[in-house]
């Protein structure tokens, strides 16, 4: 048997841009009540975790890079903060014109206070609030995606214990996993988000934190990669799609963002595989651009306006999800790129 190949070069680009655009063509396929049956699958395979798993596996490996710096935290810190921020504020300049265009603004009336308790919460750490004056454009909510960008800064925050909680003994480290994972079972099943608390429960990093946890697991223990390439991606998929028919059809537990558990680890698995058996893949196809953050946040504010002046219906969901992925291409050629330049010559001064 050929031994698998463990190498800095892998195909995470790839697999965030399938993660962005599993998110935005379900989205689409659900708002807009249109789905081509090619795509109807896409559901087995949900974005948000594949994400959240990424994050920490790549995380890891940035916030052990900052240490080359004389001030790692600070170096940090500033990368991630231009990896989101520079696109974040321009989708929510782009999302008030869209508002603004659509006419929506001339059919309401404002509150100032609440209007700038919006704009503050968008362009700083609170992403998943959304105003009573919105409720009427769209879906009620313009850009309910970016609830992750809120789960996603909480795991950069506390990514300094991350670290140090994956230096510690394998079965501590296991044992917090499982703590995680009970929260996220808790809110998976019997939070029914009725309660306030409940619903901000959702938006902490609390049920999240293991897929996280599960990715800095990885990138801080390599060899474990190895023994999950050495199994036949073929056997992976049945077992997937067992655990699905289980979960959706028998036993009622969690898909979707809040998928089980043990299929989630199956998929995790998958995607290890997909990373790291044709590792070339992603450069060969992308050519190193990454348009897969620009896809995710900009989706909604696009599929918003166009329910709001056009309807739902086939050719709408095509014009969202061209349109999405145009928008995603320039934020990542005029704003994302640029600001990641950024981040390398800071790295040089500093």
């Amino acid at each position: 048997m050929n031994k698998p190949n463990i190498s800095s070069v892998n195909n995470f680009d790839l697999l965030r841009l399938f993660a962005a655009l599993q998110v935005a063509m379900t989205h689409a396929a659900l708002y807009l009540e249109h789905e081509y049956f090619i795509f109807s699958y896409l559901y087995l395979v949900p974005g948000v975790p594949i994400f959240f798993f990424l994050s920490g596996y790549l995380i890891y490996g940035s916030y052990e890079s900052s240490f080359k710096n004389l001030n790692p935290l600070k170096n940090f810190y500033f990368k991630r903060f231009l990896r989101l921020y520079p696109a974040l504020w321009v989708c929510l300049l782009l999302s008030i014109f869209l508002v603004f265009i659509s006419g929506y603004f001339n059919t309401i009336e404002i509150n100032k206070i609440e209007a700038f308790a919006w704009l503050f919460s968008q362009s700083t750490f609170f992403q998943f609030y959304n105003p009573d004056f919105l409720r009427g454009f769209g879906l009620g909510a313009l850009n309910g995606a970016l609830w992750t960008v809120s789960v996603e800064l909480q795991f950069y925050m506390l990514f300094p214990i991350v670290y140090k909680i994956m230096q510690q003994k394998k079965l501590i480290i296991l044992l917090v996993i499982i703590f995680f994972i009970i929260l996220n079972i808790f809110n998976s099943m019997p939070n029914n988000h009725d309660s306030f608390m409940m619903k901000m429960f959702g938006y902490t990093f609390l049920p999240w934190f293991y897929m996280f946890l599960c990715g800095a697991f990885f990138a801080r223990f390599k060899e474990y990669l190895k023994p999950i390439l050495r199994i036949n991606i073929f056997i992976l998929f049945i077992l997937f799609i067992g655990t699905y028919v289980l979960s959706d059809y028998y036993l009622g537990i969690g898909w979707g963002n809040s998928i089980n558990p043990i299929s989630y680890f199956l998929m995790i698995a998958i995607v290890i595989n997909f990373a790291f058996l044709i590792p070339t893949l992603s450069n060969r196809i992308l050519k190193k651009n990454d348009i897969s953050y620009g896809v995710y946040i900009f989706h909604m504010p696009i599929i918003n306006f166009i329910i709001y002046k056009y309807g739902t219906g086939e050719f709408q969901y095509i014009v969202a999800i061209i349109s999405t992925i145009i928008i995603g291409a320039l934020s990542w050629v005029l704003i994302e790129r640029p600001s990641l330049r950024m981040k390398i010559n800071q790295a040089r001064k500093i």
